[in-house]
């Protein structure tokens, strides 16, 4: 009986393994084109192959694509559409919200274009995308196509690393939070429960604790002693964050481009 248990539950195990491999694999099926994709040939193949696998890293590590696509043309299209449909349409994004960033190159007006989505339009604001800007550009306005490619996937771990820290420390704060209610919430009923079953309750009023006739007061008199005032600065509005807007597809993305 032992024994058939066992195979019962080396079954089991086989089973949910299975079903897990085949998950992955079906979600790595969802992207049809590598995270370095160089249509527009600025690369030598070693150095396709190199980024695309630093590409790989960083998306794996951070549970967040990263992508460079390169094009000669946009056709008809605006660099921000185009980039945002490159995105939707060709299976781009980790995981169920298919959080990602892809830095779009056009070269025939040499356009640039940075797009977000899920967890990476609140990892990139508009301010982290123009400072990553200002350190890539230069190179890709110069031809230095590997290191224009080499060091925005370079910015794109660190911002991803920091957004990650910030977010693990604000899930702790909550839970923190969330405990500390917890226990008012538990000193309250505790208290409550204690409080009825005391047949003798405290008295606020001192001269309740006084016996009758025992003293006898002349004079009364109320004393002002001080007063504070405590003054907070107003909280200042903060102009950072991520502009958003829908994609032909219906979701929702950030980003931001221009020129090189």
């Amino acid at each position: 009986m032992k024994n058939i248990r066992k195979i019962i539950m080396l079954i089991f195990l086989i089973l949910i393994f299975s079903a897990a491999s085949l998950t992955i694999a079906a979600a790595d099926s969802d992207r049809d084109v590598p995270l370095m994709y160089d249509t527009a040939g600025l690369l030598s193949e070693s150095e396709r192959k190199s980024l695309d696998s630093k590409l790989e890293k960083i998306s794996e590590e951070h549970e967040c694509e990263v992508a460079i696509v390169t094009v000669y043309s946009l056709g008809s299209k605006s660099p921000r559409d185009y980039a945002d449909d490159f995105f939707d349409y060709n299976g781009y994004g980790y995981g169920k919200n298919d959080d990602g960033i892809l830095l779009l190159v056009s070269m025939e007006y040499s356009d640039w274009w940075i797009t977000t989505h899920g967890f990476a339009i609140k990892a990139f604001s508009d301010s982290d995308i123009d400072r990553m800007a200002d350190e890539f550009l230069p190179y890709l306005g110069r031809g230095e196509y590997r290191k224009a490619f080499s060091t925005f996937a370079d910015l794109c771990d660190e911002e991803l690393a920091k957004a990650r820290a910030d977010s693990a420390f604000f899930s702790v704060k909550r839970l923190v939070i969330s405990l500390g209610v917890g226990v008012i919430f538990a000193f309250i009923i505790t208290g409550i429960m204690k409080s009825q079953l005391k047949s003798v309750r405290y008295q606020p009023a001192a001269s309740n604790y006084v016996r009758k006739d025992s003293i006898n007061i002349n004079v009364r008199r109320d004393l002002f002693l001080f007063s504070r005032i405590s003054r907070r600065p107003k909280p200042q509005s903060s102009s950072s964050g991520s502009s958003t807007h829908r994609s032909s597809s219906g979701r929702t993305h950030g980003g931001r481009g221009g020129k090189f």
